[in-house]
């Protein structure tokens, strides 16, 4: 126990060095996407509580076509947590200590860094607290990998004028998307992985009848879209999306615009080919319309998740236009 008490001072001693007083200039951050340090007891994260952790931060990632975990966990123990452990970009830091709850902690020894401190007086109240707070965490860091994608991309953004102009949104596309078609309203771009490929598609239809977001609307055109606009490798294959398993639909909110945020599956009619998709649909009641965000991948040798939290990260930069 005594033990226990003394590690978890330690990060108090770090965090409280860090608060007020002057800014300092900090290092930069280091991590993947979607990956995690843990710092706890190396006994603890054997046991239940890591149990505890890795229920909430190792559970499936959703509607990808392989089993990947939401995050990617490390665990070290808190003696281990200096030199550049403490540059990592995504903590985690479970421990004992007198002052129980879920504290958050921003760009303390790197920037940027979100630090989430979980301290309970018994292991009990740890495991409590994480059951009680784990989707607030996994939010908070979700948004916050988002943020950083975004400010990433930001350094070498693609002029997308002639999506405003045509399509009347803005988006921020990195420059390393290149495009591969444009037809009325309708604009598909493309980014070559080493074993695959990121695709993304703007695109505005009509509505006629309901403004309402509805996820069979999305389905629709979407495969509609797909069968005009994206072709296969050969004659007769075009994209549609995958029957066999349900996508899933979130009402959502894009920059102060009202959409349904879908995920699922794609595969290619008559080919083989598919992959996981993202698509954000708004609906431009001014102009009764709907307007579309969508990116998908072909990858089949390779991890899916981070490729998908990149195409998430850019979408969410669409904004309607007056």
């Amino acid at each position: 126990m005594r033990r226990y008490l003394f590690l978890s001072l330690i990060l108090t001693i770090f965090l409280g060095s860090c608060s007020g007083g002057s800014k300092k200039t900090l290092p930069g951050s280091s991590g993947k996407t979607h990956n995690i340090l843990v710092i706890m007891d190396n006994q603890d994260w054997k046991n239940a509580v890591g149990d505890s952790i890795r229920k909430y931060f190792a559970t499936e990632y959703n509607d990808l076509p392989q089993i990947e975990p939401l995050f990617s966990l490390k665990q070290a123990a808190p003696e281990l947590y200096n030199g550049i452990f403490k540059t990592v970009r995504d903590v985690i830091w479970v421990g004992l200590g007198d002052k129980p709850g879920v504290h958050y902690f921003k760009d303390k020894f790197a920037e940027p860094q979100l630090i989430v401190k979980i301290e309970g007086r018994n292991k009990d109240e740890i495991k409590q607290l994480i059951h009680d707070h784990a989707q607030e965490i996994v939010n908070k860091f979700k948004a916050f990998e988002i943020k950083n994608l975004q400010e990433h991309h930001r350094k070498a953004l693609r002029n997308n004028e002639d999506i405003e102009k045509e399509l009347g949104i803005s988006i921020e596309i990195p420059d390393f998307f290149v495009l591969v078609d444009h037809q009325k309203n309708f604009f598909w771009f493309r980014r070559d992985l080493k074993n695959g490929e990121q695709d993304i598609v703007l695109y505005s239809v009509p509505l006629k009848d309901s403004l309402d977001l509805k996820g069979d609307r999305v389905l629709y055109y979407r495969d509609s879209i797909g069968k005009k606009f994206i072709p296969g490798p050969v004659d007769s294959t075009y994209m549609k999306s995958e029957n066999n398993i349900s996508p899933s639909h979130v009402l959502t909110e894009i920059n102060g615009h009202k959409a349904i945020e879908t995920r699922g599956l794609w595969n290619m009619k008559n080919d083989f080919m598919g992959g996981p998709y993202i698509n954000y649909s708004i609906i431009d009641k001014k102009h009764k319309r709907m307007v579309v965000g969508e990116g998908f991948i072909y990858a089949p040798a390779i991890d899916k998740r981070d490729y998908i939290v990149q195409l998430e990260a850019i979408l969410k930069t669409m904004k309607l236009k007056d």
